[in-house]
């Protein structure tokens, strides 16, 4: 947790009750506003385990009192999601689970954004003033029961390596939120370099498609100048790729686009040169136009002169033809020296060395070699027979490879024996941290993926119910009904097998339906029914008083788009919203790249939900750069249906409140 010093926290709370806010910062014990107020500035001016929480009135809406809840760091902002589940929850407010996305051009939620940095922060809206009111009873009663219990650390520490592990777990699984929280974990811990922390960041940013972050980043310029491994300059290439000279480059105007690298020199590294071959397409046209500009012959002889680089840059043939005219006519190809064997050359190796703790695996992992290796399917007995007969200490680990054996996975051949010895290993440690779950999700999907026999499936879903009991909860509910989905969707060669998971999983969901926002409990009463589970699903007690405001069937014809390249839960998720919202236009994606119908469709699309697992930056990035100005942009927290859907429904949910009328 941050530890901001009086005079921050001062400086902060004159910010936060200036422009932008016409809630006065009045201390005067007499008047009923500074009654009212004491008791939040003084949880405000006492870090603790407590979250802040401070009203805001807008111009747009002056009658109405936002809550800002602010959690210490995005660790604790965990934490804070599931406390405000249970004090306020969607009985009050529009409360979707997830952080705001701040406006850095807002000056109150500038303020917040330089106390606590991003994915911090909740704002809470009700529909009604006697909502509102109600809302912040809870908030402060939820203060106040926090204030009274003992002190307790929401983080427990981890080594570093395991926390590597969980990353990457999260990033391969497509678990934003969890991947946030471990980064902020990481950091927290002192045990990870800066250099490594922004590479990190660099890496998550990459995969969201969040280009503008990522080249707003302060220490981008150290990072350059540091050297960074081949996949931090390609994920830096390709931001500005598409944030920089893609359209220029579309438009075949080329000036433009040399004009606007220019503009943006500082994020392109002094030495071009290494890693060309191993740089994704979007990179290698930066390269091409930075080494152009610097008239760097010995990086453009490669480009030009090497066949399969040459090949690739067919994009543009006129910029690559205008680039060889002006080069000197004795510029003849720079011989490339045919580099060593890598000291680790296959999935296997990679297995191997990283359970012997070798620098070797380490330096494969950050260089991220293994994308050139054969799939894990190809060796998947194998690799399989190599983690299992890996000790504990061992076990521990390789769970640093899951990361990149989920991105490596091939949808059409998955590596089913490889991906249980995985699952066995977080089973037989007890893994369920969110992060961990995430990963187990995947797993789970890639192994139902391969059609399993009735033996191999009944032992597969007979190992997750007899740890049921560990990580289900309402709390839990997306990964609950994700996997839960995973039943209904997948191969089913035992039914009984199925309906004794499909029991486990929804009967705490049932238990407290209360808990869960309603189109997340009419998912999970869908799959009662698809199961055959047959479970009693009480109404909330106070659902008739539950939000009055607008609702989802109140949405006019919306153009929505779900990206993800796991086809059948697009399609699952779209049949499902399309029931809940009959009148939304929703169109699925799962390509790899840029293309003409991706870019019209992003152009036209109101919503875009993005399921990142083994997601690529050349679609993500696309898909961002290419959205219409006032277009809602949310990522999936994991790749399965309910995770999809619930993005889908709180991004609608977002619409209806920038949109009253």
């Amino acid at each position: 947790m941050i530890e901001p010093t009086s005079d921050q926290i001062e400086s902060f709370l004159a910010a936060f009750f200036g422009p932008g806010n016409s809630v006065p910062l009045t201390e005067n014990p007499t008047s009923p506003l500074g009654q009212w107020l004491a008791p939040f500035l003084q949880a405000a001016r006492r870090p603790s385990d407590v979250p802040v929480v401070l009203p805001r009135r807008t111009p747009t809406q002056p009658d109405r009192r936002l809550a800002y809840v602010i959690a210490w760091d995005q660790a604790h902002a965990t934490l804070v999601a599931e406390l405000l589940t249970a004090f306020v929850g969607p009985t009050y407010s529009y409360f979707n689970g997830l952080p705001a996305a701040l406006d850095s051009d807002d000056p109150v939620e500038r303020a917040i954004i330089d106390l606590v940095g991003l994915d911090t922060t909740f704002v809470l809206r009700s529909p009604t003033t006697e909502h509102e009111s109600g809302a912040w009873r809870a908030l402060r009663q939820m203060q106040r029961t926090l204030d009274q219990r003992p002190v307790r650390n929401w983080q427990i520490p981890k080594p570093v390596g395991r926390l590597l592990g969980e990353f990457e777990v999260a990033l391969g699984a497509g678990d934003n939120t969890a991947s946030a929280t471990v980064l902020e974990q990481l950091a927290a811990t002192g045990g990870l370099g800066g250099a490594n922390l922004n590479n990190l960041r660099i890496k998550r940013l990459a995969r969201l498609g969040r280009d503008i972050d990522l080249l707003g980043l302060p220490s981008l310029a150290d990072v350059v100048a540091a050297d960074p491994p081949t996949p931090v300059r390609d994920a830096i290439f390709a931001a500005l790729y598409n944030h920089s000279v893609a359209t220029a480059l579309d438009d075949h105007d080329y000036d433009t686009a040399r004009s606007r690298l220019i503009a943006d020199g500082t994020a392109v590294p002094a030495d071009l040169r290494p890693g060309l071959t191993e740089l994704s397409t979007d990179a290698l046209w930066v390269v091409l136009l930075a080494a152009d500009l610097r008239n760097d012959q010995a990086v453009l002889s490669e480009l030009l002169g090497d066949p399969d680089l040459r090949r690739r840059l067919d994009r543009y043939p006129d910029l690559v033809a205008s680039i060889e005219q002006g080069r000197p006519r004795s510029a003849a190809p720079a011989p490339t020296t045919a580099g060593a064997r890598p000291v680790i050359a296959s999935w296997v190796e990679l297995a191997l060395a990283h359970a012997a703790a070798e620098p070797a695996a380490i330096a494969a992992l950050r260089q991220e070699t293994w994308r050139e290796w054969p799939k894990p399917h190809t060796v998947d007995q194998e690799l399989a027979t190599a983690i299992a007969a890996l000790d504990y200490v061992q076990g521990e680990r390789i769970w640093q490879l899951l990361g990149p054996f989920l991105d490596a996975d091939e949808y059409g051949l998955p590596a089913r024996r490889t991906a249980t010895e995985f699952l066995q290993l977080a089973l037989v440690h007890n893994w369920f941290s969110p992060a961990d779950l995430a990963g187990i999700v995947a797993l789970t999907e890639t192994i139902l993926r391969s059609s399993p026999d009735r033996a191999t499936y009944a032992s597969l879903l007979d190992d997750l119910a007899s740890e049921a009991d560990r990580w289900i909860s309402p709390d839990r509910s997306l990964v609950v009904l994700d996997v839960a989905d995973l039943l209904v969707r997948m191969p089913c060669p035992d039914n009984e097998a199925r309906l004794q998971l499909g029991i486990r999983l929804l009967t705490p969901l049932a238990s407290h339906a209360g808990r869960l926002d309603d189109e997340v409990r009419r998912f999970a009463q869908q799959l009662d029914d698809e199961l055959g589970t047959d479970l009693t699903w009480p109404q909330p007690v106070d659902d008739d008083q539950r939000l009055s405001g607008p609702k989802l069937a109140d949405l006019p014809a919306l153009k929505v788009m779900l990206y993800s390249l796991d086809e059948a839960a697009l399609n699952r998720t779209r049949t499902v919203l399309s029931r809940l919202v009959p009148r939304l236009n929703i169109h699925t994606t799962s390509d790899h790249v840029g293309s003409p119908q991706l870019k019209q469709h992003s152009q036209r699309s109101d919503i875009v939900i993005l399921a990142t697992r083994c997601a690529t930056h050349a679609a993500t990035g696309f898909i961002r750069a290419h959205l219409a100005p006032d277009a809602i942009i949310d990522e999936a927290d994991g790749c399965g249906s309910a995770s999809l859907l619930r993005a889908a429904t709180a991004a609608l949910q977002t619409w209806l409140l920038l949109h009253p009328s």
